[in-house]
């Protein structure tokens, strides 16, 4: 069988700088010979157009006249893509040799794998900012592992949601499931896809071998919406999510607390401890 195509999708927005940087790292570490970029500028009014024209000859560039924000710009890049898999990444992203093939070696479709996350260190700390999202006790999402020196045990992981920073997903059912909500502005959208993804009994997977450096948080406008899509979320999704969160919570709250124990709230410390043995007992 011939290899999967792959479209890798990369929305901007100003910050030419970390563009130009991420955008080298792609070249540098993926042989592109039989795949497509697509880059699509979200009304930037840096320097990004100019750039963009000067790689226009190895990528394929579109232009909103507006800015649009993640889940738009995404969604059109996509209906734009030929290639028989999608990759969105952050323009804030940096890759590094060998990121790649973990990543697809996991896209199982007999396995009922629906989209494929990776391990993204905090560029400025070093630590572990994403290793998958696990959902609290109120069903709201938060990024597992954060803050570890070290990376998870084993070789990957099954996760609850991962984060669309960078993620890989067959582009037949990013297109079944209508792409990114647009009701969302800048955030959220990737959990609530990930949300949906579930919902059709598809698995989402993190490869712990595939490891990339993110400048997080660095896109304007990037926290301008965060409560109205928490709300939008927590309206569509909290009550679902409730039932992951009572069995992911327990665990992630003392493997967030690792290396500050002294940080913990002795009540939910002693709630966690109370749930976990529950859930071994049961």
């Amino acid at each position: 069988m011939s290899e999967p195509t792959i479209s890798f999708i990369v929305s901007v927005h100003n910050c030419v700088e970390l563009t130009r940087k991420m955008i080298q790292t792609l070249f540098d570490t993926v042989n592109l010979e039989n795949h497509e970029v697509i880059l699509i500028d979200d009304a930037s009014t840096d320097e990004t157009p100019d750039f963009l024209v000067s790689i226009s000859h190895r990528c394929r560039v579109l232009r909103n006249a507006e800015n649009l924000g993640f889940s738009k710009s995404n969604n059109r890049a996509a209906q734009a893509a030929t290639g028989d898999l999608l990759l969105f990444l952050n323009n804030d992203l940096e890759l590094v040799s060998g990121w790649l093939e973990p990543m697809l070696n996991l896209n199982k479709p007999h396995l009922k794998v629906g989209a494929v996350g990776n391990i993204q260190r905090n560029y400025a700390t070093g630590l572990v900012d994403h290793a998958g999202i696990f959902f609290d006790l109120n069903g709201m999402p938060t990024h597992a592992w954060k803050n570890r020196k070290r990376l998870p045990p084993h070789k990957w992981s099954e996760r609850t949601a991962i984060t669309g920073a960078c993620f890989l997903i067959r582009r037949s059912l990013f297109n079944s499931l209508d792409g990114f909500s647009e009701d969302y502005r800048n955030g959220m959208e990737d959990v609530d896809l990930c949300a949906r993804i579930k919902e059709q009994g598809y698995r989402l997977l993190v490869s712990h071998e595939s490891v990339i450096r993110h400048h997080i948080s660095r896109s304007p406008g990037r926290h301008d919406h965060n409560d109205q899509n928490s709300n939008l979320f927590k309206e569509r999704w909290s009550q679902t999510m409730r039932s992951y969160g009572s069995k992911e919570w327990p665990s992630q709250y003392f493997h967030r607390y690792a290396r500050y124990w002294w940080r913990m709230d002795p009540k939910l410390a002693l709630k966690a401890l109370w749930m976990l043995l529950r859930f071994r007992s049961a």
